[in-house]
């Protein structure tokens, strides 16, 4: 199976935002409040006989808001209606005639929906099952990390996922260059510090294996300030192999960050989801699943 590498980073601004949706985010408060702000000094100037009716800025950042939820992996059904919203409040007003208190609550509306949007509503669903105590188990734990790791940039969830492909298909030389190429992108936060400690710990046995060392395993240890991130948290007494619970554990760290933050790559790790599903199938009676 071919991995591809992304050619250049996508750098992202506040709650993990792409260029583009940071610029639509802002674009929505500048185009309603500004709007509003506009036909008041058009009224003030003379140029127009009532600032209400000029409402086309609150229309406009309304178009934005719902195109930015479309954009989004997951849909809000609020925010996408949200020019039906504006034709129905300024275009064919049922009772009240637009004025500018009600082009200013509407812009305060939108900007808190554009808020919400970017906050809830920025990462791709996972499917949660009903039946596999397994799935329900790697879907909670994927779901507990998605508003953990919102900072990471594609390019970064690609290494991050080429990295945990490989390891399945036993590319390990390919393991050792995606981690590193990975590592080389993270910087020192404490959530990027525990994916550099999960890589370096994959890329280690991986180098180990590539080179017949198949007992060697990675000095690294996640500190006990990161364990909040791991999937597995046994109790010493129910630890058989620690060298293997520690591996399982960034192999699983790994997986969720690339499956939350690597839409490129989410096929393939659907594909593979029997992978992590059978690292949590191994540890299946001390997790009581």
């Amino acid at each position: 199976m071919s991995i591809r590498i992304m050619a250049e980073p996508e750098h992202r601004g506040p709650f993990g935002l792409s260029r583009r949706d940071l610029i639509l985010s802002i674009a929505i408060p500048v185009t309603s409040f500004g709007g509003a702000a506009l036909g008041y000094g058009l009224q003030v100037w003379g140029l127009i006989p009532d600032a209400g009716e000029f409402y086309w800025g609150s229309v406009i950042g309304s178009v934005l808001l719902a195109y930015l939820a479309w954009l989004k992996p997951r849909k809000d059904i609020v925010s996408l209606l949200a020019p039906l919203y504006a034709l129905i409040i300024f275009i064919i007003p049922l009772e009240l005639r637009p004025n500018l208190v009600l082009q200013v609550l509407f812009a305060a509306s939108i900007t808190i929906l554009m808020v919400r949007l970017n906050v809830r509503f920025n990462v791709a669903p996972t499917q949660e099952t009903e039946g596999d105590p397994m799935e329900k188990f790697l879907y909670n734990y994927i779901t507990r990390l998605s508003p953990q790791f919102r900072e990471i940039d594609r390019a970064t969830a690609h290494e991050i996922a080429s990295a945990v492909l490989s390891f399945k298909f036993t590319l390990y030389r390919k393991v050792v260059v995606s981690a590193d190429n990975a590592i080389g992108k993270l910087d020192d936060s404490p959530t990027q510090r525990v994916l550099k400690s999960a890589l370096e710990i994959v890329r280690d046995r991986a180098d180990n294996l590539e080179n017949a060392r198949v007992s060697g395993y990675s000095p690294v240890r996640f500190s006990p300030d990161q364990e909040e991130f791991l999937a597995l948290r046994l109790p010493p007494e129910k630890v058989e192999d620690n060298d293997t619970l520690v591996l399982n554990n960034a192999l699983l760290l790994l997986y969720a960050v690339a499956y939350l933050e690597s839409p490129d790559d989410g096929q393939a790790l659907d594909e593979h989801q029997n992978f992590p599903l059978q690292i949590i199938s191994s540890y299946r009676e001390p997790l009581n699943l």
